[in-house]
């Protein structure tokens, strides 16, 4: 019996378990295969130096450092930061000295992040002055190769296991839900845009405002967490055909600033592969220099999931961003290109210049899904082919609180449960509801 990276998450229930697993995974295979050092994982804590799993005597050598990322269905710009992070970490600390970085994925990674990966390894290679094999990289096939190879493999994978309990479900779980064999349904309760999900989005006014709205300024979008503004954005710049540089904040730690800007400075120099000008020490200035160098082609600059519960660190962010917009928008003749800024804050509340910001911006609000949330219920009910009755449809709306992540989740759950009982339902409802975090 064979089985893969997405066997491996469902017998963990679910990502959080799965990346749990793979971490330990990972340490039993290199503590086999260098079963004469010093193979050690650890306790995940602030300040540990960037360290997931690491071979040789700390403090007394250089040591390995292994990077457990289980990257199973997305290798994007998150991704793609939280990798730069852990490695300017590791290679920055003062903790112990680098003998080598070796970064592990459950992902087979595809042409274009091949190509993201290398020149990213080249520029810190040279940057640190290091041999070409001081990063690595170990992916998923390679990774379930070196498990056979060392006899982990069946242990790993609960194979004996995993062949009990598909016998038991298949006794006791007999499937009522008829789901139709061309759809997917992650596809269809997608969290992340793409365009294969479209005939699942449901356009709103908002899109269309959206639109025009970008045609004459730049953008702030703000609204509660899980409310559709990273899918507005992403959805209506790539129906569009419009370029754009995403900047995702959502693995940066932000304690100042000062981080914000860095991370948008860094992803502006990756998309267009150009590097700042280290003789400019104030940030803004070098990313509006760099916007400058990179042409008059249509751009947007995407500053996306700021979310910072500090309200000064907040408005000193907000204050920057507007800076820098002023700042570009007062130095080039360059019309095409343009700003979308995403907070859960209302900029109303966090920007000091109102009047200021009001020249350069303009200003969307996702928050509102009191005359939408039916229309979006109705179109995930019949492409999931669920076609539940009207009682429930009544008692999940209710219960969605207006938000789209926690119908969605509704929908998860009764899909993931198999049956179309009132128990089920309402246990549907009961477990979503739970885990709403805000």
């Amino acid at each position: 019996m064979n089985r893969d990276w997405i066997d491996f998450k469902s017998l963990h229930s679910n990502i959080a378990g799965a990346r749990e697993s793979f971490e330990n995974a990972c340490e039993m295979l290199f503590r086999k295969i260098h079963s004469d050092k010093s193979v050690s994982q650890v306790k995940v804590k602030l300040g540990d130096g960037g360290i997931d799993i690491f071979i040789g005597e700390l403090g007394i050598e250089p040591i390995t450092v292994i990077q457990c990322k289980f990257f199973l269905e997305s290798f994007e710009n998150s991704q793609k930061s939280q990798i730069r992070d852990s490695f300017d970490t590791a290679i920055t600390s003062t903790k112990y000295e680098l003998k080598e970085w070796i970064l592990c994925i459950p992902r087979v990674i595809d042409i274009d992040e091949h190509s993201w990966w290398f020149k990213w390894k080249d520029k810190k290679i040279k940057q640190h002055n290091k041999s070409k094999t001081f990063i690595t990289i170990k992916n998923g096939n390679e990774l379930i190769t070196l498990f056979k190879e060392q006899d982990l493999y069946n242990q790993i994978f609960n194979i004996a296991d995993s062949l009990k309990i598909d016998e038991i479900h298949k006794a006791l779980m007999p499937k009522k839900i008829a789901l139709p064999t061309e759809i997917n349904p992650q596809i269809v309760l997608f969290n992340n845009y793409s365009k294969k999900c479209e005939s699942f989005y449901l356009e709103r006014e908002l899109d269309v405002e959206f639109t025009n709205s970008l045609k004459l300024s730049n953008l702030w979008v703000s609204g509660g967490s899980g409310l559709g503004k990273t899918a507005l954005v992403n959805r209506n710049l790539t129906n569009n055909n419009v370029e754009y540089c995403y900047c995702d904040l959502s693995p940066v730690t932000i304690s100042a600033s000062e981080d914000v800007l860095e991370e948008i400075l860094c992803r502006i120099e990756e998309q267009f592969i150009l590097e700042r000008n280290s003789n400019e020490k104030n940030k803004i200035k070098q990313i509006a220099q760099i916007l400058r160098l990179a042409g008059r082609r249509k751009i947007i600059i995407v500053i996306d999931e700021l979310s910072v519960d500090d309200k000064s660190i907040l408005k000193n962010i907000a204050k920057d961003l507007l800076n820098l917009v002023t700042h570009f928008s007062s130095f080039s003749e360059h019309d095409n290109l343009k700003f979308v800024v995403s907070t859960i804050s209302n900029p109303k509340d966090i920007i000091e210049n109102k009047s200021k910001a009001s020249e350069h911006f303009q200003y969307l609000n996702c928050d509102d899904w009191s005359s939408d949330l039916e229309r979006l219920y109705d179109i995930l009910n019949i492409s999931l082919n669920i076609n539940l009755i009207e009682k429930y449809k009544i008692v999940i709306l209710d219960s969605s609180q207006y938000s789209p992540r926690i119908l969605k989740n509704i929908f998860r759950k009764i899909v993931a449960l198999d049956d179309l009982s009132s128990t089920t339902i309402e246990t549907a409802i009961k477990i979503s509801i739970s885990e709403i975090v805000n």
